[in-house]
């Protein structure tokens, strides 16, 4: 026996499932938990954060109805956000390894199988397998999964995260190896990107990470979501400052010099998002994005001649300011 495997049950896996209103999905996605091809015990471990739209009720007819007994479920006495609930999974969790599981997210049948599979052949602290984006008219791969399996050991592990090529700040579709990596919690009082935080800080800690290429996670685009509404409420502010603060985790030049292209793909990818909002917002969010590329010493000498970043990032440089000059002259015809 190993000595971060739990002798009173003899779990494997402990599968963290924070639940809030996701009613018209979270059967579907129990059942692919349920449906698990695993030979070993894990447990499911279900939170529910005050859901008002029928999905405690769902949940408990399913255990009831499915004799799922591997399923606990809990409840919050009042909605805490998401933070706060993965962080009470993980206090609860009891396997040799954890991972997070969105309801309204699929599992394959063999995921468990495959991410347990790969921990024990390799002997690593995080397995990353690769996953599908789907809708309800597609499903294509994400274009961060690797084509190869490859191992990733000690510093060059938060440089690759920070690359964000071949991985991204999402918890799901991750296995984790608890007497590592299980002490660690999200941040609470956040209300986007603390999964960036929390896997920044998680991967920093780690001795190996193995990149699996083998599908395990189906993820559901949901355009109702919390990342779909982030100009409305205004919590894409905390995505910026959760990006800024992973900084703190950075110990050695290639990490610092990666997480400057972290800085500079999202500042990319918020411009590009911008151009889909009404003027009023875009103006705001332009702002934003001017301040920040301030703050952050994002300009192309600085890129180029001080931190000596790659033609990739740079070209990423390039069309976030095409895209800003592009929205102001669309705002500027439109007078």
């Amino acid at each position: 026996m190993k000595d971060d495997e739990d002798p009173a049950t003899n779990l494997m896996i402990s599968v963290i499932v924070p639940v809030f209103n996701v009613a018209p999905f979270v059967e579907q996605g129990l059942t692919s938990i349920a449906g698990q091809k695993f030979e070993h015990s894990y447990e499911v471990i279900l939170i529910d954060d005050c859901s008002t739209d029928g999905s405690l009720e769902i949940c408990r007819n399913f255990v009831e109805n499915n004799q799922a007994s591997a399923f606990k479920i809990l409840q919050n006495l009042a909605n805490q956000g998401v933070s706060v609930t993965r962080n009470r999974g993980l206090d609860e969790a009891r396997g040799r390894y954890f991972m997070f599981f969105d309801p309204d997210d699929l599992l394959l049948p063999d995921s468990l199988t495959s991410l347990y599979g790969a921990a024990e052949k390799y002997s690593v602290d995080i397995v990353k397998g690769n996953n599908t984006i789907f809708d309800e008219s597609s499903e294509a791969a994400a274009r961060y999964n690797v084509r190869r399996t490859c191992s990733v050991n000690t510093d060059q592990i938060l440089t690759v995260f920070f690359e964000h090529d071949k991985l991204r700040g999402h918890p799901w579709g991750k296995l984790f190896r608890r007497s590592r990596l299980g002490s660690y919690r999200f941040p609470v009082g956040v209300r986007m990107a603390q999964d960036l935080f929390y896997c920044s800080d998680v991967f920093s800690h780690a001795e190996s990470l193995l990149l699996l290429n083998r599908n395990v996670y189906r993820y559901r685009n949901r355009d109702s979501g919390s990342t779909g509404s982030k100009f409305e409420s205004g919590s894409y502010i905390d995505w910026l400052d959760s990006v800024e603060k992973t900084v703190g985790f950075a110990t050695s030049a290639d990490h610092l010099r990666a997480h400057r292209n972290l800085l500079v793909r999202t500042m990319t990818q918020l411009a590009r998002e911008c151009r889909k909002l009404p003027r009023q917002q875009a103006e705001q969010v332009l702002e934003v994005i001017e301040q920040r590329c301030n703050r952050w010493s994002i300009s192309f000498f600085q890129l180029v001649f001080m931190d000596r970043l790659n033609l990739r990032t740079l070209a990423r440089y390039l069309k976030m300011r095409m895209a800003v000059r592009k929205i102001r002259q669309k705002f500027q015809h439109s007078q």
